[in-house]
């Protein structure tokens, strides 16, 4: 790669940023598909959320992908959001359009696409629970929707924050039915063992939650996602290897939004492998 004053710059904003492979991938897909370009990591203080856009636009940035807090808090200040965004309250990927700033979730249909890569189709019927409604889950949630799925459980911590995005997203995906309920053991045990799908959107401090679910309800054909790709070995994964679930963990996710967000800045769908 030969960086000169005509090469685009594309970066990841938020905190902490580390442990992103977002790098990597775009630069590799930059080389391949020859494209004058290079993506870097910007680690931004949260406290920093209000000024993100103003410093995108000074600086010249050809794009970015933004991670929390900056998902909700940027959206006032772009020139316009996709319809899916807007769904889902919460963009990811922002780009320039005829000279506006606009912002895009291309999280949820990555999410589909990963798991239709690894497991195929979603066929027939779907009931699938979500665990945590924050950006990634309500992008998840509003993707599986979209994709036709009967069903959606939402399971949060906070109860009146899953109704709230049960509410909103039943508005604009009438033909799926969404139901919220606490993230507690006794709920989870009453709609795991219809579910098809189980999807983990929770990180963090809400780990041991998650790994003290009891997995002995759950659907023994369901397949369980966690979007961690970050962690070796996410929660529960050894129970539900040993029970026979099929598991998918973050890694396709975040390959096929990538693809996604790299297409919306340059026009070119990269092809999508394992390694990216």
């Amino acid at each position: 790669m030969v960086i000169t004053g005509h090469t685009r710059t594309y970066a990841l904003l938020g905190h902490p940023v580390q442990h992103s492979r977002s790098p990597t991938l775009h630069n590799q897909w930059f080389k391949a598909y020859r494209v004058d370009a290079l993506y870097v990591a910007l680690d931004v203080q949260p406290q920093r959320a209000e000024q993100v856009v103003t410093a995108f636009r000074t600086l010249g940035l050809a794009g970015a992908n933004l991670t929390v807090p900056f998902k909700t808090a940027v959206i006032d200040q772009l020139d316009g959001i996709t319809p899916l965004a807007k769904a889902i309250g919460a963009v990811n990927t922002l780009y320039w359009n005829d000279g506006a700033l606009w912002g895009d979730n291309t999280d949820a249909n990555g999410f589909i696409d990963g798991l239709t890569s690894a497991h195929g189709p979603l066929l027939g019927p779907q009931i699938a629970v979500v665990l945590g409604v924050g950006g990634a889950g309500r992008a998840v949630a509003a993707g599986l929707a979209a994709a036709g799925v009967q069903t959606v459980h939402l399971l949060n911590r906070t109860v009146d924050v899953a109704h709230a995005v049960a509410n909103k997203l039943a508005k604009i995906y009438p033909r799926t039915t969404f139901t919220a309920g606490p993230l507690v053991a006794k709920h989870f045990t009453a709609v795991a063992a219809q579910a098809t799908l189980v999807v983990n959107c929770v990180s963090g401090q809400g780990i041991p939650i998650i790994e003290s679910l009891p997995l002995i309800h759950l659907n023994a054909q369901a397949i369980w996602a966690d979007l961690n790709y970050w962690i070796p070995q996410p929660p529960a994964f050894n129970a539900l290897r040993q029970r026979g679930n099929r598991l998918v963990d973050g890694h396709p996710m975040l390959l096929h939004q990538a693809a996604r967000a790299f297409a919306l800045w340059t026009g070119i769908r990269p092809l999508v492998t394992d390694q990216g």
